[in-house]
């Protein structure tokens, strides 16, 4: 019996090894490059500073918002293509091609809106290397297309190119940063690690898998365009909520507050990357053995997980943000504490999108239930701004929305979905 079991496990894991792989090796990207900022974080603070760390997370998240326009939700539509073709280098070279080409187009736009922004923005103005540098990791995302590796099955060459540079950076970081001054040497470290591994991928695409891609008419780019386009709306109302709350922390409360808000972000982080696969991994099963019961088991499961990981942030938040942070940090703990509130929601919707709203075909209201989250989070934040300028409640506004949309979602499941 124990013979017998033993080789249908192997029988699976040979089978689905490809998915497998794949698989781990996402997981440990996403894993790694939150490891990766910890790792640096005390050091980089304690040397940079808050107010100086501060300005770069602002940087960062404005520059974050240049990389969803350029990266248009291509990646999910273009790796299913290139999945499906996996064997055929015309397709590949042809996928590859269109992409391409419109993010270049794409990369133009964003250059444009950046360059009108300057004279508008006195941050800006005030730190133009520091921005431009930043600035700069828009073209990874046109030279390191993630979603080809993913479409082949390789993820692990992704893996290891991101693992290499990182390390690589560390001696840098430890060696060269000494004040707040040395800011854009952070920048700069940082935005080489990520433009030299999108040209080591490039190289890779290039020379050992033998594809060449080129410019292409605007008729066949548009083609991917059209077909990213749902993807890009949904990414584009999640970045700028996301997003919006750091760059309205950075304009009306200072960088200090910028770098409080990073600190307990990366510290709810960490759970949320341990359950980021979760409802991947359940929904093929609930989808081969689909029942009312079995939804509800899970659902109230992700709840019953979403309500521990408040509970093991109000515990042990404190700590986390004393050792990264320092005690000029402390701050951030009651930031992460109301942050956590996102860790239920973002569970709970999940689950009820993966499990009932998919299921049913009628999934533009994936991308309604995201646009109220954003108008409520920047309605919230707004009112919050009215009446006081405060970092809790501007974090409360990302808290206050995602509880909006498990009300929005429990209303469609029950009105439109239910028979």
């Amino acid at each position: 019996m124990r013979t017998f079991m033993w080789a249908k496990i192997r029988n699976i894991w040979q089978n689905n090894s490809k998915v497998a792989e794949n698989y781990v090796f996402m997981t440990i990207l996403q894993v790694l490059n939150v490891c990766f900022y910890i790792l640096i974080y005390p050091f980089v603070i304690r040397v940079l500073g808050a107010e100086s760390y501060g300005l770069y997370a602002y940087a960062a998240a404005l520059v974050m918002l240049f990389i969803t326009f350029v990266s248009f939700g291509f990646d999910l539509p273009a790796a299913k293509r290139i999945a499906e073709h996996a064997s055929d280098t015309g397709v590949k070279e042809q996928v590859l091609s269109e992409v391409t080409t419109a993010k270049i187009l794409l990369e133009g736009i964003a250059l444009v809106v950046f360059a009108v922004l300057f004279p508008v923005s006195a941050k800006m103005q005030a730190a133009p290397v520091l921005f431009s540098i930043v600035f700069v990791q828009t073209l990874s995302n046109i030279f390191f297309p993630q979603w080809y590796f993913q479409g082949i099955q390789r993820m692990r060459v992704v893996t290891y190119i991101q693992v290499c540079f990182r390390l690589l950076s560390l001696p840098f970081i430890f060696w060269l940063l000494r004040a707040p001054e040395d800011l854009w040497i952070f920048a700069l470290i940082l935005t080489l690690c990520s433009v030299l591994g999108s040209l080591v991928a490039w190289w890779i695409i290039r020379y050992r898998e033998g594809l060449h891609v080129r410019l292409v008419p605007l008729s066949d780019a548009w083609r991917s365009t059209r077909e990213a386009l749902p993807f890009f709306l949904s990414n584009a109302t999640s970045a700028l909520k996301e997003q919006g709350i750091v760059l309205l922390i950075g304009m009306f409360l200072g960088m200090t507050d910028v770098a409080i808000y990073d600190l307990a972000n990366k510290i709810i982080i960490i759970p949320r990357t341990i359950l980021s696969k979760l409802n991947d991994a359940i929904f093929p099963q609930m989808m081969a053995q689909p029942s009312a019961s079995g939804r509800r088991k899970v659902l109230l499961g992700e709840v019953a997980i979403g309500l521990a990981s408040i509970v093991l942030v109000a515990a042990f938040g404190y700590w986390a943000v004393l050792v990264l942070g320092g005690k000029a940090m402390l701050a951030s703990y009651p930031v992460s504490i109301i942050l956590s509130v996102t860790i239920l929601t973002w569970l709970v919707v999940g689950a009820m999108i993966y499990f009932y709203i998919i299921p049913s075909g009628q999934t533009y209201y994936i991308t309604l239930n995201q646009v109220i989250a954003m108008v409520s989070t920047f309605a919230f934040a707004g009112v919050s701004l009215y009446f006081t300028h405060s970092v809790y409640l501007l974090a409360a506004s990302l808290a206050i929305a995602g509880l909006i949309e498990i009300v929005f979602c429990s209303i469609v499941i029950r009105r439109k979905l239910q028979p």
